[in-house]
């Protein structure tokens, strides 16, 4: 009855975490969540995203060819409360309060051998770390794909343990990690990688029907993914398109003909060589202390102010489950490769770290922390309350941050204040012949569709659809409502009745300022101008 109530009070800690002014904090939508919602709305009201197609299974987009799942799962939560802030962040949030459920199952199925009342508390733990973790909570809190992660590896792999009994669980299991391929980029490398290890410390033939499955998921993705479409986003983000490794291991080649040593040339410096020191470099960072606990690393958007992806007092408690997890053979290998494959895919990637693209370390990390702390308040039961009191001070503080100030801290990045400038805007629009809105902020057609919900017939079958995407986006319209790269406002003025909205650097001392608008933090977010 104890583990009970405990489990529905953490249950309830994380949905009410995460649902708390869901639609106002963060205090605007980003451009993925714009363009989620929109592409979303789209797809209710016509059946095709906003480029006209009809059920993709990969949505152009930004020309950054977004899986399509978190797309699809926002479709009921748009058809019901609207096109908003809250219904594009709502299946996130569910998700994310869903792993926190599953994982105190995962918790108690991995541990189950060690004796109930054992593996129920630590599965408590487990569950109440993720419930509270800054990692988790941030991401489940906005319409990142990457936050419904640990719900469907979570899933996938509480499935499979319950599918080594039960061969109809096993179905269940490959649905959930079929779907995770269609969810995030990083899914499409750690999830095969996963099922492969699982099906290798699990031989047996009654894993065919797991197989039969996935593989109706895998097959569709591995020929989206060669597709020069489905390679493009790839290509962007890529270490490949570095050419200074390359230079480099040239320069190594070189060094060896000079010195006509063609052998050493062609088994040392072979051109597959040539970005495994950056790839291996990229893996370990994530993998360092100073990733899961220090702050303020890669796109300040992932943290609330002086905080980490995780909490410091979990540290020595990590070290600890890592320690006591080596002892348990299979329970290591199951935990250890989840943990060990994570960073695989951000490796090859620019842009890092990125708590983004290694989100799926949740919630081994946590499971692997619960175990630590159980095992050492076994021991040292006397330290175990001030422990709790140091965590508990940990939260608090980290909820004022995230809370309080992040809102403000974070604006810029979170677009706050453009709900208002669109909507102003769209009034003033039918007094002009032509409204000339600016891409400087930052492709801001998918901004304008989201809050005025625009209607997608109108825009496909009136106003053409898009015709340009992506960081070239230049002359697609809603109406009389022009979507330019450059406003050109000194060669645009002279046609009677423009408006112009865009950034400040681009208005001429001559501009008849309408309206000035103004992030929480002071700094100008945009100007409406004649």
């Amino acid at each position: 009855m104890k583990i009970k109530l405990l489990f529905g009070l953490i249950i309830f800690l994380a949905f009410f975490l995460r649902f708390w002014d869901l639609g106002k904090n963060p205090p605007g939508i980003n451009l993925d969540e714009a363009a989620i919602g929109y592409n979303a709305y789209s797809i209710l009201k016509t059946g095709r995203d906003e480029y006209g197609q009809f059920l993709p299974l990969q949505f152009r987009s930004l020309d950054d060819y977004k899986p399509p799942l978190y797309i699809y799962l926002t479709i009921p939560t748009v058809a019901i409360f609207g096109l908003n802030e809250f219904s594009v962040r709502l299946p996130s949030a569910l998700l994310g309060v869903g792993a926190v459920v599953l994982v105190y199952f995962l918790t108690k199925e991995l541990l189950k051998d060690s004796g109930s009342g054992r593996s129920e508390v630590i599965g408590l733990v487990a569950s109440g770390l993720l419930a509270i973790s800054p990692w988790h909570l941030q991401f489940t809190r906005t319409a990142y794909e990457t936050g419904s992660l640990a719900f469907f590896t979570t899933g996938g792999l509480l499935f499979f343990l319950y599918g080594i009994k039960k061969r109809p669980y096993l179905i269940l299991s490959a649905v959930f990690f079929g779907l995770e391929l269609y969810l995030y980029q990083a899914a499409k490398v750690f999830v095969p990688l996963f099922v492969i290890v699982l099906t290798l410390v699990n031989l047996r033939k009654s894993l065919i029907v797991f197989w039969l499955v996935f593989t109706l998921f895998l097959l569709p993705q591995v020929y989206l993914s060669i597709t020069p479409q489905g390679q493009l986003r790839a290509r962007g983000t890529s270490i490949f398109q570095d050419v200074i490794p390359h230079v480099v291991n040239l320069r190594y080649k070189t060094e060896d003909w000079l010195r006509n040593d063609n052998k050493s040339a062609t088994i040392f410096h072979p051109e597959s060589f040539a970005y495994l020191p950056t790839a291996i470099n990229n893996y370990f960072l994530h993998l360092s202390p100073q990733f899961f606990f220090g702050f303020n690393l890669g796109p300040k958007v992932n943290y609330a102010d002086n905080i980490g992806l995780m909490y410091l007092w979990e540290a020595p408690l990590l070290l600890a489950g890592l320690y006591f997890l080596i002892k348990s053979k299979k329970n290591a290998l199951l935990l250890g490769s989840w943990i060990l494959l994570a960073p695989v895919a951000a490796s090859i990637t620019i842009n890092l770290p990125s708590a983004v693209r290694t989100a799926v370390f949740l919630p081994a990390l946590q499971i692997v922390t619960a175990l630590g702390a159980f095992e050492i308040f076994k021991k040292y039961k006397k330290i175990m309350y001030a422990f709790c009191l140091l965590a508990f001070a940990f939260l608090i503080y980290y909820l004022h941050m995230y809370y309080v100030h992040a809102p403000i801290s974070q604006a810029k990045n979170w677009y706050q204040g453009y709900k208002e400038i669109i909507l102003d805007s769209a009034k003033l629009a039918p007094n002009y012949n032509r409204v000339l809105v600016s891409n400087k902020l930052d492709q801001s057609l998918n901004f304008y569709q989201f809050y005025l919900n625009y209607d997608p017939k109108k825009y496909l079958q009136v106003d053409g659809g898009r015709v340009s995407g992506g960081f070239t986006e230049n002359d697609n319209h809603l109406g009389n409502m022009y979507f330019r790269r450059d406003l050109n406002f000194e060669k645009e003025r002279k046609t009677p009745g423009t408006l112009f909205v865009g950034i400040k650097e681009e208005f001429s001392s001559g501009a008849k300022i309408i309206r000035e608008y103004k992030f929480l933090n002071g700094e100008v977010a945009a100007i409406i101008a004649e």
